[in-house]
């Protein structure tokens, strides 16, 4: 399983977002890129601890649990899967400041390893070690940008 963790992983997503313009459209949802940018920040401050999401209330909670080893698993994530109310991106964003954003958090993760996890509790998906936090922090980005075909 691909991992923000290691480095070619890393390599591969920072090259795949340097494919993306500011004019890059969505295969799906309702994202333009620069927000997609901010939404995928927004994921990387959270591993950090930089911001802190609240947690979904029972019974939705226990959903997430049950959801975990699929979301950690090989398979794509599901497209137009709810979001964290933290994690909507709605305004207008700066495309090159929010890839520049991007690419400052997933290098700082990938450089500082396991150590740079702060969050514990992931908001939808319960307790994570920071391995899954890695493997999470790739897949999630990958999603998206696979969302806009790069």
């Amino acid at each position: 399983m691909k991992n923000i963790f290691n480095q070619s992983d890393k390599d591969e997503i920072l090259m795949r977002i340097e494919k993306l313009s500011s004019d890059s459209k969505p295969l799906w949802g309702k994202m333009n890129a620069a927000q997609m940018l901010a939404h995928c920040y927004r994921g990387a401050q959270m591993v950090t601890g930089e911001i802190h999401v609240k947690r979904v209330p029972f019974p939705i909670s226990i959903i997430g649990r049950l959801l975990k080893p699929s979301a950690l698993n090989e398979s794509p994530l599901r497209r137009n899967t709810p979001t964290a109310p933290e994690f909507r991106i709605t305004d207008e964003r700066n495309f090159t400041t929010e890839k520049i954003n991007l690419k400052d958090a997933l290098n700082l993760i990938s450089t500082e390893g396991e150590k740079s996890v702060k969050a514990k509790v992931h908001p939808f998906f319960g307790k994570l070690a920071p391995n899954e936090w890695g493997r999470l922090t790739y897949k999630h980005t990958d999603h998206h940008l696979q969302q806009f075909g790069v």
